[in-house]
C-alpha cells in the first residue's frame, strides 16, 4: 500500500508537470516569441544621411554580427529571408558635455557625447507585415577628447542601438 502511496504521488506530480508544460506557450528555439514561419533574416544596408562615412559600416557590422543570433534567427540573402531589415542613420551629433574653465579665460571641454539617431523596420515577407518600425531609435556614448578617441563613444551608441532593435523586435511579437 505505502509503494502505491508514493507511486500516486510521483505520478500526480508527473501529470501536474505535464499539464503545467503544455499549457505553456514558450520554446527554445529562440527569437522571443517570433512566428514559427521566421527562421532566416536579411539585414541591408542600413542608408546613411550623415556626413560621417563610417557610421553606416560599423553599425551594419555590428547588426550582422548580433541581430540574428539575439533573435534566434539565420542570416539570409534578401530573396531567401522571412525577415527583412531596412533602416537610415538619420542624424549624428558630437557635442561637448562636460566643460571647465580654461586658461585665459577659454573653455577646456572635458567630455563629448555622441548620438546616433536611426530609422528601423522589420519586414515579415511571408505575410507582407512590419513587425516592427521605429523611426527615433537613439543610442549615445560619451568619450574624453584629451585621450579617447571618438570611435569608441559610436561604438557604445551603436550597441544600444542594436539593443533597442531586437528588444522591440521581440516586444511586438
Amino acid at each position: 500500500m505505502a509503494l502505491l502511496r508514493i507511486s500516486g504521488r510521483w505520478a500526480g506530480a508527473s501529470l501536474l508537470l505535464a499539464v503545467l508544460l503544455a499549457g505553456c506557450n514558450y520554446g527554445f528555439r529562440g527569437g522571443g516569441g517570433l512566428p514559427e514561419h521566421v527562421r532566416t533574416i536579411y539585414i541591408a544596408p542600413f542608408a546613411n544621411e550623415t556626413d560621417k562615412p563610417e557610421l553606416d559600416p560599423q553599425l551594419n557590422r555590428a547588426l550582422n554580427d548580433q541581430l540574428p543570433r539575439a533573435l534566434g534567427l539565420r542570416p539570409a540573402g534578401e530573396n531567401n529571408a522571412y525577415l527583412v531589415v531596412t533602416g537610415r542613420i538619420v542624424r549624428y551629433d558630437d557635442v561637448a558635455s562636460n566643460y571647465r574653465p580654461g586658461q585665459e579665460g577659454g573653455i577646456d571641454v572635458e567630455q563629448h557625447q555622441v548620438s546616433i539617431s536611426v530609422a528601423i523596420a522589420m519586414l515579415d515577407v511571408r505575410d507582407n507585415l512590419i513587425r516592427f518600425e521605429s523611426s527615433s531609435l537613439l543610442g549615445r556614448g560619451e568619450y574624453r577628447p584629451n585621450t579617447q578617441p571618438d570611435q569608441q563613444a559610436r561604438e557604445l551608441a551603436v550597441k544600444q542601438i542594436v539593443q533597442q532593435i531586437v528588444d522591440g523586435a521581440q516586444s511586438q511579437w
